[in-house]
C-alpha cells in the first residue's frame, strides 16, 4: 500500500520531471507568444485606414475594451478548452500519459511498489498545475500586451482599477475548462499507450465534435439546439465570461455563443468537474487492469 509521502515524493518527481521537459516551457512560451501576437495585431488594426469607417461609439468601445481596466482579463479568452489552450491541453495530457510506455517508465515505478492509483493520482495532480500554468500564461500575456497599449496611450496604468479578485477567479475558471480534454486525452493515452495517437484523437474531439458537429446538430435538427451548451466547449466559455466578464469583447470574439443561451456558471462548473471525473473513472480502471508487462 502506497503511503502519503511516498505519494508525496512520487508527485514531486512527476513534477521534477514535467518540468524539466522542454515540451512544457515550449507550450508556455508558444501560447505568450500567440494570445500577445494576436491581442497586438487587434490593437494594430485601430489604426487602420479602413477602420475610420466604424461608427464612433463601437470603435470607442474597441478601443475602451483593449486598456486596462477592461482588458485586463482579455488573455483569459484564448485559455478556455475551445481555444488554443485546449490544443495544448491536449498535446500536454498526451506526452504526459503516453510517452511513460515509450520510456517504460510506467514499469519502473510500479516494480518498486508503488500502487497504480497513486501513480495516477500523481499524474492527475501534476497535469492539473500544468493546466494551471497555461491559463497564467494566457492571462500574463494578455494583460501584457493591453497594459502596453494603456500605457502608450493613456501614459500611465490604472493600478488602482484593475479587478485583481475577478482575474484569479478567472484563471481557476480556465483550468477547469481546459480539464475536460486533458482528461479525455490522458484516457486515450492510457488506452493506446500512444502519444501520437492520444494527440490525434483528443484534437479530432475538440475541433470536429466540439465545433463541426454541434453546428451540423443544429442545423439538421433546429429543436436540439440548446445541447451543445451542455457540451464542455459552451460549458467553458459559460464559466469563463462570467468570471471575466467582457474578455471575449476585448479579443473580438464576442457572438461566439450566437444565440444560444449559456447555462449559469455553477452549473456549468458543475457539469465540467463531472465531465473531468467521468473521463478519469475509465482511465483508473483501465490503468488497474492494464497489463503493463505486454
Amino acid at each position: 500500500m502506497t503511503t502519503p509521502s511516498t505519494f508525496i515524493h512520487l508527485t514531486c518527481a512527476e513534477s521534477r520531471k514535467l518540468s524539466g521537459r522542454a515540451l512544457l516551457w515550449a507550450e508556455a512560451g508558444i501560447f505568450a507568444l500567440l494570445v500577445g501576437g494576436l491581442h497586438l495585431a487587434l490593437i494594430a488594426t485601430l489604426a487602420a485606414p479602413q477602420q475610420q469607417g466604424l461608427p464612433p461609439e463601437a470603435l470607442a468601445a474597441l478601443k475602451a475594451s483593449l486598456r486596462w481596466p477592461q482588458g485586463f482579463l482579455g488573455g483569459l479568452a484564448f485559455a478556455g478548452g475551445n481555444g488554443l489552450g485546449g490544443l495544448l491541453a491536449v498535446v500536454l495530457a498526451a506526452a504526459l500519459g503516453g510517452q511513460e510506455y515509450t520510456w517504460r517508465t510506467v514499469h519502473l515505478w510500479l516494480s518498486r511498489g508503488v500502487g497504480r492509483t497513486a501513480y495516477l493520482l500523481s499524474k492527475a495532480t501534476v497535469l492539473s498545475v500544468a493546466l494551471l500554468l497555461l491559463a497564467l500564461t494566457a492571462f500574463l500575456a494578455g494583460a501584457a500586451a493591453t497594459g502596453a497599449y494603456t500605457l502608450h496611450t493613456s501614459g500611465s496604468l490604472p493600478w488602482h482599477a484593475l479587478p485583481w479578485g475577478k482575474a484569479a477567479v478567472g484563471v481557476l475558471a480556465a483550468t477547469l475548462s481546459l480539464a475536460p480534454y486533458a482528461a479525455l486525452t490522458l484516457l486515450i493515452a492510457i488506452l493506446t499507450r500512444s502519444t501520437l495517437a492520444a494527440v490525434g484523437l483528443g484534437v479530432g474531439y475538440n475541433l470536429l465534435v466540439e465545433n463541426m458537429a454541434a453546428k451540423v446538430l443544429m442545423l439538421v435538427f433546429p429543436h436540439a439546439g440548446r445541447i451543445p451548451r451542455y457540451l464542455p466547449a459552451m460549458l467553458g466559455q459559460s464559466l469563463l465570461q462570467s468570471a471575466a466578464p467582457g474578455s471575449e469583447v476585448s479579443v473580438g470574439v464576442s457572438g461566439a455563443s450566437g444565440s444560444i443561451a449559456l447555462l449559469s456558471p455553477t452549473t456549468a462548473a458543475l457539469l465540467l468537474a463531472a465531465y473531468t471525473l467521468a473521463a478519469l473513472a475509465p482511465t483508473w480502471w483501465a490503468f488497474r487492469h492494464q497489463d503493463i508487462s505486454a
